[in-house]
């Protein structure tokens, strides 16, 4: 039990604002809805790099700078649809064509809560500024090998009808 408990950071619109233990902590909403803050796991060191690797992504996402972007990712970089398997890139080349259309709108990723266990992050993401004012709702699951983002998958819901992965 002792080895489980670990120190975490709570995070809220990617800033720390607590060092705790292993625990979600409730905290109310404008709709005075229980929800519960996001919790940062760090496993061992390796988790500051995966965890950087991860933030610059989301940062080069945010500024729409698709070479910096694609310089985080691995050659092999695999990329699928958790809820239906399907791949979406078996590499990086395969990989940017999407970003480059996707970049062509004004697209931002809210950070709403993040999960780091050894060299994997789990991100609940809001993503605005998709084609026809669109936004959507994402989990995206990122695995950091040798400083590269070498596996991502996505959950996706739309906010926006027609909106796509």
């Amino acid at each position: 039990m002792r080895s489980c408990l670990r120190t975490c950071h709570f995070l809220q619109s990617r800033q720390v604002v607590q060092q705790a233990r292993l625990t979600l902590v409730p905290r109310r909403d404008n709709n005075k809805s229980r929800r519960f803050k996001s919790a940062v796991t760090r496993m061992d060191s390796n988790s500051d790099v995966v965890l950087s690797v991860v933030n610059k992504q989301v940062e080069f996402y945010n500024a729409r700078d698709l070479e910096s972007f694609m310089d985080l990712m691995a050659e092999d970089v695999h990329v699928s649809d958790s809820e239906t398997g399907a791949v979406l890139a078996t590499n990086k080349h395969e990989l940017r064509p999407r970003y480059v259309e996707r970049f062509k709108t004004p697209v931002h990723a809210e950070i709403l809560g993040r999960l780091c266990c050894g060299d994997t992050v789990v991100d609940r993401e809001l993503i605005t500024g998709l084609p026809g004012d669109g936004q959507a709702d994402c989990m995206a699951t990122y695995v950091v090998k040798e400083g590269k983002i070498s596996k991502i998958q996505f959950v996706w819901r739309s906010r926006t009808p027609g909106v796509k992965l």
